[in-house]
Parts: C-alpha cells; sequence; structure tokens
C-alpha cells in the first residue's frame, strides 16, 4: 500500500506542476483561493469507479433506469435543458438544472462547464463500463481521511483500461464518482483537492442514512457536486445558514438544488462588484439571484468589511425556456418561530455577512452570516428548532431592523460566537431597514456614525421576585440612549385585564415595580407582562424587547392600590378553571358593591357539600380556590350569592 500512495503522489503532483504552467489568459490569479474565474471555460473529466464489493447502481439490474453517457454529460455539462419539469434523471427525480447552469448563474456568465465521461462504453449494451478497483468498499473508506488511495487506484484502473486522464490545471478538472451509496468521513468523504485544484470525488448515490447502501436510493443529486467543484476554484467552506451552498453541514437541504454562493465567494472571484458605502447612503435593495445588489460596509479595523443583499426565497427562475424553483428555494429558508406560536416561512430577509482582517487565507468559518436572532446550535426560547439552527435573516422572527456596535454585547471574535448580530470591532458600521415592500428592502447604512440609526433592541430582560417584581436586561451603552421605557400588562379575569401600559422610564437597566407584591392581600391575584424599548436623543424608538411574564408566580396588588381597571361594574361569577380538575381548581368573581358573598358547591342531587367564600368582600375582582380531594369524581354545581344576585354553575371532578 505504502508504494502506491508514493507512486501516485509523485505522478500526480507532477501532473499538478505541469498543468500550473498552462494557465490561460483569462484567469487572474493569486493563490488558490483569490484566483478568479473570467470569461473562463472549465473542462469537467467524469470518471466512474467501483468496488470489489460494491457495484454500481445498474451494475447486473435490469429493473433500475441506467445511466448514460449523455445521462452524465447533461448532468454536468449541458445548457439549459437539464431541468424539472422537463427533464428528470433517470430515476425520475426532480432537478434544478445542470452543474453548468449552475455555475453560469453564480458567476454572472463567467465560468461554464464542459462535461466529458471518460469511461468505455460496453459494445453490446452501450452504457458505461464502471473501472472495478481492487479492494472493497470499507477498505477505501477506512484509509486516508484526504482519499489519496481511492483517487491513486482510480488513475491506475484508468490507466489500464486505455483511459487518458490528460493533464488537470485550473480549467481541466476531473470528478471521480465511486459507486454506492455517500460515505462520510474517511477516505470516502466528499472530498475537493485543493492543492492545486484540480480533483474531487463524490459518490454514485446520496440519501440517508449515509454510511450504508440501502434500497431506493437515487443519484447524488446536483447540490453536493457544485460544493465540491466549487473547491476546485478555490472557493471554500463558509460559516452561516442553508442557504449558502459552501456551508460546511447540513447544506443544501436535500441536495437537490445547490443553495447560492455566498457574495464573499462571488465577489472575490471577480462574479460581482459590490457599491462600497461611505458615509450615510440609503438604497432601495432589490432581488437579483444572478446579478445581485451587494453593499459593502467598511469597518475600521484593518481588513475588516461587511457586505449586505436583499434574499428571496420564494421566486422561480428561467434556465433555458424551463421555469423553475429558485435556487433560494424552501429547502435552504429560515424556519422560524413566530409571534402567534406557529412554524412561519420566511420568504425574504437580508443577509449580512461578516468579513474578517485574517480573510481569505483561511477557510470561512470566521467570516459568515450574521444572525439576526444572535442564535446558532440553539432553538428558539419555545424550544421549536429551525432549519438554520435558530439563525434567521433580518427582520427575523423578532422583526430585528437594526445592526450595530450596540445591538449584541457579545464579542464575535470569540470562539463560538461568530453569528452575533452586532458590528463590533468596528465602531463605525451599521445598517437599519426602514421600510419594505414585496420585493424591496428600503435600507441606511453607515459606514460613520451609526449611532444616528434608531437604537438597537433591548436584550435579555429578567426578573426576580421576593417581596416585589425586580427586573434588569442588558445596558448596550449606545451612545445616545436617553432612557428605556418600562411597559406593563396586567390580566386577572376576561373582566380585570390591562392592555400596555407605560409605567416606568429609566435610565438604568434595572425597574423595581413599586405596583406588586408576592405577599397575599384582598385586592386579587394578577398575571403581568414587560416589555422595554429604548429610546435617544433623536427621539428615535427601538423596537420592544422580548415579553417577559410572572406566569407561574403569585403576585397581587399591593395592599391599599387598586387599579383604575379594577372597579367592576357587574355582579358576574366566571366558569371555574381547570375544569374538568383534580382536586382543585379556581373560581373567578366580580363584586360592584360591597356585599355579603357567598359560594356552596352542591352535589348532583342538591345537597351542600362545601363553602368556598362565606364573607363580606369590598368592591373588586376574586378568585377563590375550592378542593375537592375528600369528594367522589363526579358532576358538581357551585352558586354564589351576593347581595341581591345569585348565579349557579356546573363543573366535573374527575380522579
Amino acid at each position: 500500500m505504502k508504494k502506491k500512495i508514493v507512486v501516485f503522489v509523485a505522478a500526480y503532483l507532477l501532473t499538478l506542476m505541469v498543468g500550473s504552467a498552462e494557465e490561460p489568459d483569462c484567469l487572474v490569479t493569486g493563490n488558490s483561493t483569490t484566483t478568479q474565474y473570467i470569461n473562463a471555460t472549465v473542462n469537467l473529466k467524469i470518471l466512474l469507479v467501483q468496488f470489489s464489493d460494491v457495484q454500481c447502481k445498474v451494475q447486473g439490474r435490469n429493473d433500475i433506469p441506467k445511466y448514460s453517457k449523455s445521462n452524465y454529460e447533461e448532468m454536468f455539462g449541458s445548457d439549459g435543458i437539464y431541468v424539472s419539469p422537463v427533464r428528470y434523471t433517470p430515476d425520475g427525480d426532480y432537478v434544478y438544472g445542470s452543474m453548468n447552469d449552475y455555475f453560469r448563474k453564480m458567476s454572472s456568465g463567467n465560468v461554464i462547464i464542459n462535461a466529458t465521461l471518460l469511461n468505455n462504453l460496453d459494445p453490446d449494451l452501450g452504457y458505461p463500463e464502471w473501472l472495478t478497483l481492487s479492494d472493497t468498499k470499507s477498505y477505501y473508506h477506512s484509509t486516508s481521511y484526504y482519499s489519496q488511495t481511492l483517487i491513486s487506484d482510480a488513475l491506475t484502473a484508468a490507466s489500464s483500461a486505455g483511459i487518458n486522464v490528460g493533464t488537470l490545471n485550473t480549467t481541466t478538472k476531473l470528478v471521480i464518482i465511486y459507486a454506492g451509496n455517500r460515505y462520510n468521513g474517511g477516505g470516502l468523504n466528499p472530498y475537493a483537492n485543493y492543492i492545486g485544484g484540480t480533483t474531487y470525488i463524490m459518490s454514485e448515490l446520496e440519501n440517508s442514512p449515509m454510511d450504508q447502501e440501502h434500497s431506493g436510493a437515487k443519484f447524488a443529486r446536483i447540490g453536493t457536486h457544485c460544493h465540491e467543484f466549487a473547491h476546485t476554484l478555490g472557493i471554500k467552506h463558509s460559516s452561516g445558514s442553508r442557504a449558502d451552498a459552501m456551508q460546511s453541514g447540513n447544506r443544501n437541504g436535500n441536495w437537490a438544488a445547490p443553495a447560492p454562493l455566498n457574495p464573499i465567494a462571488r465577489m472575490l472571484k471577480g462574479w460581482l462588484t459590490p457599491t462600497t458605502i461611505s458615509g450615510q447612503q440609503q438604497y432601495d435593495l432589490e432581488y437579483s439571484l444572478t446579478a445581485p445588489q451587494i453593499f459593502r460596509i467598511n469597518g475600521n479595523v484593518s481588513g475588516e468589511y461587511f457586505l449586505m443583499e436583499n434574499r428571496r426565497f420564494d421566486q422561480n427562475m428561467t434556465i433555458g425556456t424551463t421555469s423553475t424553483a429558485d435556487y433560494n428555494n424552501s429547502a435552504f429558508m429560515p424556519i422560524a418561530h413566530s409571534q402567534n406560536s406557529t412554524n412561519v416561512v420566511f420568504p425574504k430577509g437580508v443577509m449580512v455577512w461578516r468579513v474578517t482582517y485574517n480573510f481569505p487565507n483561511q477557510n470561512y468559518e470566521d467570516n459568515g452570516l450574521i444572525y439576526a436572532s444572535g442564535l446558532y446550535n440553539n432553538t428558539f426560547p419555545e424550544n421549536i428548532p429551525t432549519e438554520t439552527d435558530a439563525g434567521d435573516l433580518f427582520p427575523g422572527a423578532a422583526g430585528i431592523k437594526v445592526l450595530s456596535p450596540w445591538s449584541d454585547n457579545r464579542d464575535p471574535y470569540v470562539t463560538g460566537n461568530v453569528f452575533v448580530p452586532n458590528t463590533k470591532t468596528s465602531t463605525n458600521v451599521g445598517m437599519e431597514i426602514l421600510s419594505e415592500n414585496s420585493t424591496t428592502f428600503t435600507a441606511k447604512m453607515y459606514q460613520s456614525s451609526p449611532q444616528d440609526a434608531s437604537p438597537a433592541k433591548p436584550l435579555n430582560l429578567a426578573f426576580t421576585t421576593n417581596t416585589q417584581i425586580t427586573f434588569t436586561w442588558d445596558n448596550n451603552n449606545e451612545p445616545d440612549r436617553q432612557y428605556w421605557e418600562v411597559w406593563r400588562k396586567y390580566y386577572r379575569s376576561q373582566f380585570d385585564n390591562q392592555d400596555w401600559t407605560l409605567v416606568a422610564t429609566r435610565t438604568t437597566n434595572s425597574f423595581t415595580d413599586p405596583d406588586f407584591q408576592t405577599t397575599y392581600n384582598e385586592n386579587g391575584q394578577y398575571s403581568l407582562s414587560y416589555k422595554i424599548r429604548t429610546k435617544d436623543t433623536q427621539s428615535l424608538y427601538s423596537i420592544y424587547s422580548d415579553v417577559v411574564s410572572t406566569n407561574g408566580y403569585i403576585v397581587f396588588w399591593k395592599t391599599g392600590q387598586t387599579a383604575k381597571a379594577d372597579i367592576p361594574k357587574e355582579y358576574f361569577m366566571n366558569q371555574n378553571y381547570p375544569n374538568p380538575f383534580n382536586p382543585t381548581t379556581t373560581i373567578d368573581y366580580s363584586i360592584p358593591e360591597a356585599s355579603n358573598v357567598r359560594i356552596t358547591v352542591f352535589d348532583y342531587i342538591g345537597r351542600e357539600v362545601a363553602s368556598v367564600v362565606n364573607k363580606n368582600q369590598n368592591v373588586g375582582y376574586y378568585s377563590a380556590t375550592f378542593d375537592a380531594s375528600k369528594l367522589a369524581s363526579g358532576v358538581y354545581f357551585y352558586k354564589i350569592v351576593a347581595g341581591r344576585f345569585f348565579s349557579t354553575k356546573k363543573m366535573l371532578l374527575l380522579k
């Protein structure tokens, strides 16, 4: 085995060195990451290999459609014809176009792919003859992570079959497709050769579960091929969402279609020219897949900048004469938690990408999408997971429209904080979405004085209860902040509730509510909710913070205080809750004038079985708890008598 690897490495590096001397005039060269492909035609050679124990999908099978030479060449190199609903794979699978169609769009027409299948054809059937390697699939999977053994043996098998792979270089590349399902990790992990960018490997099939062969698997759709081929152009991994083809993880939805390339890669390849912001400028961000508007805001840290783009996930595009879903389709759409407790899909949003000073000398992992939510590998507070690890675009589920150095206190340059929604360490950068319509976002971008935008959303509102309710929130140190507004609403019953009301302003980031306490008194029990917002010296307001609630805590109006809405206009007794119950339930009632109040419970034949309330009470709303732990399951009736008012309702005890 060592001999194989030594021979391969020597021969392969020689091939790369020969190839490197033949770069065409259409390339603007630098290192492998910064080499630009302008008006470039890339010749992609396809080599099919199988194993001693795992044959290609059609080997010896007459019940599965066979992939012909033209099938492979069209999947990789056709122009505008290989797209559903006009064209499907021989498996009947939906496709979004060829790899050539994809890179034509992503490169704004600068990259064209010609594909040629190298394998010999069966003289009788006319289908490609897969090259059989000498060892088992598990053997190749267990060898070098960087796939040298598979590549070496594939080239050796090609030579033995009289197949001339030829010289590989910047514009002549090789894909080795191995038989069976995709394996993750090891020597069969989808892999692209970075040194010279000439070769990548991929499986014939790609369907879950991975790392095993199984029936029903279909051809490895074009999405992962586009990802690996992009590596051979010098495009590295990116941090961000599934809406980026170079995300190293759960990318490309179900692999049927690649997500678009991120604007960092497209800009470095010379396929996009951003509009660089100076001072403070306002633009309408229009959507386009092939020629998107990209805005660049340079930070005041050397080499740091931010890219902004409008993305849509509900659009169609035309490939050839066929209309199909845009690469920005729902497979990559951020799914987040909305305000009404339902999963929602965002059809559009503004993507903001952070690029740091050390780029492009390393992978994009420290340069990627900034999430409006500030979350990654996480879920929303309600524990509803999202397709993008709780990462959403601006404005996102919370409606966050302002990005600034004060949007989030976390340092984005600390490991794990790449995706936080702020523009630290640069202090001069900001963005605010001013308005939106069905296709366009109007945004103001700040390359200086981002405090001129509206204040950032207050974060991390939380409360504690002792004898009173005290809550705090993050102090974001926004330089033109004037104060925070504290808003409250309460609920006791359908007749005793108050909508959001401004109750205080604060110049420090804490508040103790003077109106409520946790000690029992006659004024009744309430459920409270709070939120805050920031007002600055320009009389601009932030959006409200997330809401916190005292649900689960017992709080009361302080003795001697009564809310204005706490004066009922009529006698009333609510249906008990919960109902059915076991063994306790609550009965709410209102008294518009001082009265002697009696609430009694009767069984189904009219016998009194309990007295719940029997006393004089002042005007107000009240809650009484009935404990039926000593009673048997069944139907009971409860009756209130207060002054000349009486009412009877039914309840059900289930033990």
